[in-house]
C-alpha cells in the first residue's frame, strides 16, 4: 500500500492526512501557483466537508509551523506555489 510520507533531513514530518493532501497537491504542480479555488475545491472533494478561504490560510500556517521551512511560497491574491530548488 502507497502510503504519502513527507520527509525532511531523512526524517517523516508527522502531518494529518489532509494536510499531506495539500503538499502532495503543490508537488504535483511545481513551480506552478495552485490557486485557492481549486484547494478549496479539492478540500471540499476531500473531506465533504464545507470550508471557507481563511480554512486555506490556517492550514498551510499549520503546514509551515510543521515542516518548519518557507517552502511554501503565498502569492498573494492567487493561491500557493512550491517552487523546484
Amino acid at each position: 500500500m502507497d502510503k504519502l510520507v513527507l520527509m525532511k533531513d531523512n526524517t517523516p514530518i508527522e502531518l494529518t492526512a489532509l494536510e499531506l493532501k495539500l503538499v502532495n497537491l503543490l508537488f504535483n504542480n511545481l513551480n506552478k501557483v495552485v490557486s485557492r479555488n481549486v484547494i478549496l475545491d479539492k478540500i471540499w472533494d476531500w473531506t465533504g466537508n464545507y470550508v471557507d478561504d481563511h480554512t486555506v490560510t490556517v492550514y498551510f500556517k499549520r503546514i509551515r509551523e510543521k515542516i518548519g521551512t518557507d517552502i511554501i511560497t503565498t502569492i498573494k491574491g492567487m493561491g500557493y506555489r512550491i517552487d523546484e530548488e
